[in-house]
């Protein structure tokens, strides 16, 4: 009996498999060059972390613990997050997370996705991207954006920069959203984020312009701006909800 036939027909089928294979780990492979940059900065910032003082593990969908934790530190809130003390009713929360929720849940800032759970999934670009905006003063509670569908919004207001891939939503495309977001104003205050900040005493003026390359249009390290954003209009415990 001939073989041969046989053996090509299975040597045509790996080859095949190996080819569709190729093609889809190419369709997906991105560069996140430039995301590492920023994450360093962001890092000596204090505005994100990594797996370890190396790898910020970009290449992954973000958690929803993790977007909430982005949330957060962009709202200069991270040092009263992790003073401790509160508690959620939660029971899906990893170890790491237990103060950044309980804070997040005490204050308004998270309902969960029940009543005991908070959610094991992963955060997609539109939630990352409601996040944001929310830390920039946009309501979608009052209209000005849906939670849904934030992208232009985000487009208008500077925190989406071409490099994110809202499809296939990485830690790396929260790295640059945030990034961005630094860089944005605060809707009706006048001020960027950066600068609420500089204000709220998260960083300095200095330490900005050492990461970012950056300067402030106000200049110094002169301290105006208001730190809590229960002080700004539309950033209200019901608009930076997560969950229903």
């Amino acid at each position: 009996m001939n073989s041969y036939p046989l053996l090509r027909r299975i040597l045509s089928g790996v080859l095949a498999f190996i080819l569709v294979l190729a093609l889809s780990l190419g369709a997906f492979a991105r560069d996140v060059s430039d995301a590492e940059s920023k994450a360093r900065a962001l890092k000596t910032l204090g505005l994100f972390r990594g797996v370890s003082d190396t790898d910020f593990d970009l290449e992954r969908e973000p958690t929803r613990a993790e977007a909430l934790v982005i949330l957060i530190r962009v709202l200069g809130k991270e040092k009263e997050a992790l003073a401790g003390g509160r508690k959620h009713p939660f029971t899906d929360v990893p170890a790491w997370a237990n103060d950044y929720i309980a804070y997040a849940y005490e204050t308004g800032l998270t309902k969960g996705v029940s009543a005991t759970e908070f959610g094991t999934g992963n955060a997609n670009g539109a939630m990352v991207l409601t996040f944001m905006l929310r830390a920039l003063g946009y309501s979608d509670a009052a209209g000005d954006f849906s939670w849904n569908d934030p992208f232009s919004l985000a487009k208008q207001a500077g925190i989406l920069p071409d490099g994110v891939d809202t499809e296939h939503f990485w830690r790396a495309d929260a790295v640059l959203v945030s990034y961005a977001a630094l860089k944005a104003s605060i809707k009706g205050a006048g001020i960027t984020l950066a600068e609420r900040l500089i204000g709220a005493g998260v960083f300095t003026s200095e330490s900005y312009a050492a990461a970012t390359g950056a300067t402030l249009s106000g200049g110094g390290s002169k301290k105006v701006f208001v730190a809590d954003p229960a002080d700004f209009p539309g950033i209200g415990a019901e608009d930076v909800a997560i969950g229903d």
